[in-house]
């Protein structure tokens, strides 16, 4: 009798062994779909928090919804989304417009509508169609008949879904400083400065860029600064055009003419706008150092990138703004200050294009590069695409004196793909004569499957001895008029030939080979360059042999470009070198982590003007559990007189910036360096400081997340006032952003963690993430007359948003937004069908992970 009048007055726990039981029946008849069953709780003070809504797939409460929308398996659009009753549950229903230029869908003419306030039902508006939630995710799956789509090629986004970003103003800075001591004959000391410097302006879809420099040197007593503005422009997006319009400094591309600097106007065809699976090159840039160095690359005369490389082979692939012509002339700077150049052949490759495309450029402007810089010229080119195998290509380019007329195409073939481009010019050049001729280039594209050999790159050009490059022939009388001589990689050149070949040798490694050759009228001298290699790995153990052989010809001028830390050949107006240099490398992991470190090790040979042998072996990785510490040392042999050396880096990658420091010695010279890169960005809502940003990017505020890790972030944190750095997005294409909530502030939370979105080129767009703020509470909340509050109830904060709802046993978990407060607790439509839930936290330990608390819930005020 005890225990029966027991379990009577407690009517919780027949209920617990009632669903026990029918858990139970279930898993026997072999039914392991479990089922909320409201009528269990009837009498129990438990009912009215209506479970068995929670028995329907995708259960939702009608009302709109901001949801990720996939379109048979694939991102479509990230909306606010209108779920209506329907029967027992609920569907989505979109907008007329919505259907046909978001979701790219034709709905069936003949089928029924859902006229209630604009929102078609999906049933009726496209039969067939089906629809899934995942409410955790707030992700909704819509399965649409083939019938109904509107195919769109792969990798396309609804112009639409483009986002010009907000307005914000940023600058990217990298820095680097050097110190360098001479112990051998001509000894001192050397400084050396560099700052560049890459920023803009956003406002809607405007967008101002500036890009410049600045040097300084000091060498035996002299002093020399630099600050070499590189372009100022401003650009916008043309989307009814499909275009790109620029206005101030900028560069021609080169795919038909010769690049050429500009300040003027442009307009231009925007490939980047068209999906991924219908568009389009800059080279790498391989050499090899003998110790630390730094590699400056220049084109068409300017420099456009300055880095430091580790001893031994290097690559180059992440150029940044280079023009689409103009071959790269390429510095290896050593801490010795000893230096080495070499050219790599820069030109577009043949480029086919789909029947019906076009692409289009306009220029009108003051060539700013060569001559006076005041002499006016347009640029007209077009391309089409005629059939599946033949592309048509024309262009005109007119100046003061002078004409050039294209006309070409490529032709696409089972053989490959050949493109040949015929250019007349007629132009007065120096002293004022007249020169007239010809350029005929040939390119020839192919890989061959059977062999797995590609042929890059394999172009002719040859030009009759008439034959000018506008830049030419503007350079030419520039020259004459100031008494001068010009000259250039093109300018009266006759023939030039350029290969790039790759040849996979599946299991047994990797071969490749380049190589151009260049001669030229009035007697100037060929240039030449061979580069071959051949890789594997075996094992852990990756092995490299390479062989180069260059004969370069120089000239520079002077006046303008010397620089007085260099020793005197690098100040030499013009001059010629040949070398061969052979070179082993191998390289493993000491162990088998992935922070284990690298160990490398490369045997040089030279030989020609500079001869004799080099020895370096390094230790290289990561430290950190973020692996964001990394550092690499090395020690080298060289046997042209140079001695011993060793070198050591460190860098380190921060949220707001990364710095790095080196060291270098040897018997005969000492260098430390050291420097930063990184990017400050201006908004609305102050400065904040991350990694260094490309030309689109992404401000993330997601105020009260401090500590958040940005995924891909390069490093990047939300900082204290709730913002972070995305550096770098792909214009009008889908990217994911998302936040890592490990590292976040105990008394916040993110509701959202990823984001998708399509910038416009050049966006600088604001992402804005939904946290919840305040100290996460868990209440064992009960009524008045101590009965436990309906569980499934819903529960809001005190501005009527839901951040939760009852769980077992009247407990209640919410994030309060102050020290006191009260929360509602709704499980029905009328007044009497919710209650207010206070909390107060004077007296408790507010640095909890969860705060515990007792409550009653009291009658709202409509009820009473």
């Amino acid at each position: 009798m005890t225990c029966r009048a027991e379990l009577l007055r407690n009517p919780i726990v027949p209920i617990a062994l009632g669903s026990l039981a029918l858990a139970v029946a279930g898993v026997a008849n072999g039914d392991a779909d479990y089922r909320f069953d409201d009528s269990l709780l009837m009498g129990s003070g438990l009912a009215g928090g209506n479970l068995e809504r929670f028995n329907r797939a995708n259960q939702i409460d009608p009302g709109t919804y901001h949801v990720d929308l996939y379109l048979n398996g694939k991102y479509a659009s990230r909306a606010e989304v209108e779920f209506r009753a329907r029967g027992e549950g609920v569907e989505p229903c979109f907008s007329e417009r919505f259907l046909r230029q978001s979701l790219g869908v034709h709905p069936d003419p003949k089928a029924g509508r859902d006229d209630q306030g604009g929102c078609h039902g999906l049933s009726e508006r496209l039969p067939g169609s089906t629809f899934n939630l995942d409410t955790a995710r707030l992700r909704l799956d819509l399965s649409v008949p083939q019938a109904l789509l509107d195919i769109k090629p792969r990798g396309y986004v609804n112009p639409d879904e483009w986002d010009a970003g907000s307005s914000m103003a940023f600058v990217n800075y990298d820095a680097n400083l050097y110190r360098s001591t001479f112990d051998s004959a001509g000894s001192g000391n050397s400084d050396y400065g560099y700052l560049g410097l890459n920023g803009g302006i956003n406002l809607g879809l405007w967008r101002l860029r500036h890009q410049s420099n600045y040097t300084y040197s000091s060498y035996d007593g002299q002093t020399r600064t630099d600050w070499n503005s590189i372009r100022t422009y401003a650009q916008r997006a043309v989307p009814s055009l499909r275009s790109e319009l620029t206005l101030g400094d900028s560069y021609t591309e080169g795919n038909l003419f010769g690049s050429m600097g500009y300040r003027g106007a442009r307009l231009a065809t925007d490939d980047r706008m068209l999906p991924d699976s219908q568009r389009q090159y800059a080279p790498q840039v391989r050499g090899t150092a003998n110790g630390n160095a730094r590699v400056v690359i220049s084109q068409n005369g300017r420099k456009i990138q300055e880095t430091n490389v580790a001893p031994g082979p290097f690559v180059i692939d992440d150029l940044y703004g280079t023009a689409y012509d103009g071959d790269l002339d390429v510095q290896v700077i050593e801490a010795d200050g000893s230096v080495s150049r070499f050219t790599v052949p820069f030109s577009a490759v043949p480029e086919s294009m789909r029947p019906g495309l076009s692409r289009y450029s306009a220029t009108l402007g003051q060539a700013r590069q060569y001559g006076d810089g005041n002499d006016l010229f347009s640029d007209l080119t077009y391309q089409r695409g005629l059939t599946n195998a033949l592309t048509a290509n024309l262009g005109t380019r007119v100046a003061e004196d002078y004409l050039a007329v294209l006309g070409g195409g490529v032709l696409a073939t089972p053989y490959g793909a050949f493109g040949l481009n015929t250019t007349y010019s007629n132009a007065i050049v120096e002293n004022g004569q007249r020169k007239q001729g010809w350029r005929v280039g040939l390119n020839y594209s192919r890989t061959f499957q059977p062999t797995s050999t590609t042929l890059t790159l394999a172009g002719y050009r040859y030009s009759t001895e008439g034959y000018r490059d506008l830049s030419d022939a503007l350079a030419s009388r520039d020259a004459a008029d100031h008494h001068d001589t010009w000259d250039s990689s093109s300018y009266k050149q006759r023939n030039q030939f350029t290969l790039l070949v790759n040849q996979g040798l599946g299991g047994y490694g990797n071969l490749y080979l380049s190589g151009s050759t260049s001669d030229y009228y009035d007697g100037k001298s060929r240039d030449s360059q061979l580069q071959f290699g051949y890789s594997n790995v075996w094992r852990q153990l990756s092995y490299n042999l390479a062989y180069s052989r260059q004969q370069t010809v120089w000239y520079r001028d002077i006046v303008n470009d010397y620089d007085p830390s260099m020793p005197p050949d690098y100040n030499m107006q013009h001059g010629s070198t040949r070398n061969n240099t052979l070179t082993l490398s191998l390289s493993m992991p000491l162990g088998s982590s992935s922070s284990a470190p690298n160990l490398s090790t490369s045997a040089t040979r030279r030989s020609g003007d500079s001869r004799g042998s080099n020895y370096q072996t390094g230790l290289n990785g990561t430290l950190g559990a973020d692996r964001s510490l990394s550092y690499a040392i090395s020690a080298g042999h060289d046997s042209d007189g140079q001695g011993s050396d060793w070198n050591g880096n460190l860098q380190k990658q921060t949220s707001i910036a990364t710095f790095n420091a080196g060291y270098a010695e040897s018997s005969s010279y000492r260098q430390v360096n050291g420097g930063l890169r990184g990017a400050a960005v201006l908004h609305s809502g102050g400065l904040t400081l991350g990694p260094y940003v490309g030309d689109t990017f992404a401000l993330i505020e997601a105020k009260g997340a401090s500590g958040a890790g940005v995924r891909g972030g390069q490093g990047a944190k939300v900082d204290s006032r709730g913002y972070a750095v995305v550096p770098s997005l792909s214009p009008y294409r889908y990217n994911p952003i998302s936040l890592d909530p490990q590292g976040i502030d105990d008394d916040a939370e993110l509701v959202e963690t990823e984001r998708k979105i399509a910038p416009y080129a050049g966006a600088t767009v604001r992402v804005e993430f939904k946290t919840l703020t305040g100290h996460p509470l868990l209440i064992q909340a009960q009524m008045p007359d101590g009965s436990p509050l309906p569980l499934g109830a819903d529960v809001l904060d005190s501005h009527g948003a839901n951040i939760g709802m009852v769980g077992q046993g009247g407990q209640v978990y919410a994030r309060a937004d102050g020290d006191k407060g009260q929360l509602r607790v709704q499980w029905g439509e009328r007044a009497e069908d919710a209650c207010l839930l206070p909390y107060d936290l004077k007296g408790t330990d507010l640095k909890q992970v969860l705060i515990r608390l007792q409550g009653t819930c009291a009658p709202t005020k409509e009820a009473s």
